[in-house]
């Protein structure tokens, strides 16, 4: 099959326009197929004897630029199929490929996927609450966050979509799809949880069958629903759309302005919106565009700036438990000139403790790290409080590879694991996090370390601090095996893509997540990079599943989203036996 969806994927995407010009009555059928393909199939078997022709638009590897390619492709799509799971992105679970909202969200606006996101006349949204109002359904809000968690979404993604999904905030993920397809006539997708591809497919079987000549189909769409669909998918949470009711072109137009580059449209469109009291119809937009230091303050006046304040106050109140919101309320609020620094600074350290109140798994780790990133510069760590949150959770110290710059508490903390760690994760944690860190000043710390150090460790700690150890490579690395390896890694004059797999597989007992991402990184193929990042996984599964921080940091070195989802998933939810 993956063979087959190759070859449609090279005649679809690179001649895909000329099949159209030579035959006037064809049409395209587009899918973008992450996870099973019963779907596509379906409609295959049912549609390729009446002319239409299929093109696959997620090719076969893994590149991640895959998306942009379609686009830049030209084709026209006259049907398009999205397939996956949903949670703010569509994946899969045999797949690497994703794509999310945020990015369709920008090639519709930017108008730079016309063929793909404006020519169909029918959509297909086959995963879970792809068209879901703001409405409750059979989830909690917290029941809902969880879903994604497991999934391996990102705290910080996965509250903005529990957001859109159940907060009177920003678009619902309807009116974000209507808005991303805005010249589409239906879109069909379901409200809640759907059912998975193999249940999908003899539904869609027996809807086409009733269709008939589906080109007649296509050509007669009207606005009426389509009562056949709606017929076959009953009691399935399924629902159709029509994107200029759900978002009329007013305020598709609002919406693509505020996520606008040109910061006279960005302001204009917000004073429109304060004006009218839809601050908080249109967070979501705010939220996504406006960050700290990226001020429009001076192009905003006083009466619109108190209407935004007092909105920006309730968005905050209604979402107390969920941090994300919390700090995009900051970013819209000092952007905007609502915050002063000192004001910030304080609102900061107070939502980071939040953070750290609750509890300390993974998924608070990389939402804490969300904030950390948008706040340059930013230090609130002592070396007291330091060993208290580490005590607290194995994962904290995770959150130290966020910083852009360390302070002296920090890199005396991150000494102490390295020289001598309570557990192994901690030294490996400490040694990955120091990485972009290590200055001339640290040689006395290095050289009493080094002393006491196995072969092992010393080619640990030269990979970590390669930038001051260079020069000692020699001495540092002059034992068999793994220092051998690295040794000869750093005098080839070209790249060896034999040789590094050599490396790992000869130390695999050395494979930690630090070593890995050496070899990985040197490889110039994000997805023969992942590759190798795979290779240690698979290797040496119950050790890091034995030791979840250095799980979890080896997920993090993934260079692609999807697999590195995966990993998240095997770090969160397989026992140490791999199952």
């Amino acid at each position: 099959m993956k063979t087959l969806r190759f070859i449609k994927y090279i005649l679809g995407v690179g001649i895909a326009a000329l099949l159209v010009a030579n035959n006037a009555h064809a049409k395209t059928f587009c899918s973008m197929t992450l996870n099973s393909n019963d779907e596509i199939n379906t409609f295959a078997l049912a549609l390729t004897k009446q002319g239409f022709d299929f093109v696959e638009l997620v090719p076969p590897n893994k590149d991640p630029r895959w998306f942009q390619n379609a686009c830049a492709s030209g084709i026209k799509c006259d049907v398009l199929l999205i397939s996956g799971h949903f949670g703010g992105l569509f994946f899969g679970e045999g797949t690497s490929q994703t794509i999310d909202i945020a990015q369709m969200e920008k090639a519709s606006c930017d108008n730079s996927c016309p063929g793909i996101l404006k020519n169909p006349k029918e959509v297909f949204l086959m995963g879970c609450n792809t068209l879901a109002s703001q409405a409750r359904d059979h989830r909690t809000i917290d029941q809902y966050l969880n879903v994604l968690l497991n999934d391996g979404i990102p705290l910080d993604f996965a509250e903005q979509v529990v957001a859109s999904r159940y907060s009177q905030q920003g678009f619902s993920l309807e009116k974000r799809f209507a808005s991303i397809f805005p010249e589409t006539p239906k879109l069909y997708g379901f409200y809640s949880t759907g059912p998975l591809g193999k249940y999908a497919a003899p539904i869609l079987n027996r809807y086409l069958k009733s269709v008939g000549n589906y080109n007649t189909h296509l050509d007669t769409i009207s606005n009426a629903p389509n009562t056949a669909i709606l017929n076959a998918f009953k009691g399935q949470a399924f629902r159709e759309t029509i994107p200029q009711k759900a978002v009329p072109p007013e305020a598709r137009g609002l919406y693509c302005a505020l996520r606008s580059n040109d910061k006279s449209v960005q302001s204009a469109a917000l004073t429109q919106i304060a004006q009218e009291n839809k601050v908080t119809t249109y967070f979501d937009s705010l939220a996504s565009q406006l960050s700290y230091g990226d001020s429009i303050a001076g192009q905003i006046d006083q009466a619109t700036k108190q209407i935004i304040s007092k909105s920006l106050s309730k968005i905050k109140a209604n979402n107390s438990q969920l941090v994300t919101i919390q700090h995009d309320v900051m970013q819209v609020a000092s952007s905007l000139g609502l915050m002063d620094p000192i004001t910030r600074d304080i609102q900061v350290r107070m939502l980071l403790d939040q953070a750290y109140g609750q509890s300390m798994n993974y998924a608070k780790v990389r939402q804490i790290c969300g904030i950390i990133r948008d706040e340059p510069g930013f230090q609130n760590m002592t070396f007291t409080r330091l060993q208290e949150l580490s005590k607290r959770s194995p994962y904290f110290m995770l959150t130290l590879s966020c910083y852009s710059e360390i302070n002296n508490d920090i890199r005396d903390f991150l000494f102490s694991k390295i020289a001598s760690p309570d557990k192994e994760h901690e030294r490996t944690i400490a040694l990955y996090v120091m990485k972009p860190f290590w200055n001339e000043g640290d040689m006395d710390f290095l050289s009493m370390v080094l002393k006491t150090a196995d072969p092992v460790l010393r080619t640990r700690l030269f990979i970590s601090a390669r930038k001051v150890l260079g020069q000692y490579r020699y001495s540092l690395l002059n034992a068999p095996g793994l220092p051998a390896c690295v040794f000869n890694a750093e005098f080839r004059m070209d790249y060896s893509l034999g040789k590094e797999w050599t490396c790992l597989s000869e130390n695999q007992a050395n494979l930690s997540p630090d070593v890995c991402d050496y070899f990985a990184g040197r490889n110039p193929d994000p997805e023969n990079a992942d590759d190798m990042r795979w290779y240690c996984w698979s290797n040496n599964k119950q050790r890091f599943l034995n030791s979840r921080p250095e799980c979890y940091l080896l997920a993090e070195t993934f260079k692609i989203r999807g697999n590195q989802m995966k990993n998240i998933w095997n770090c969160s939810n397989r026992d140490i036996y791999g199952y």
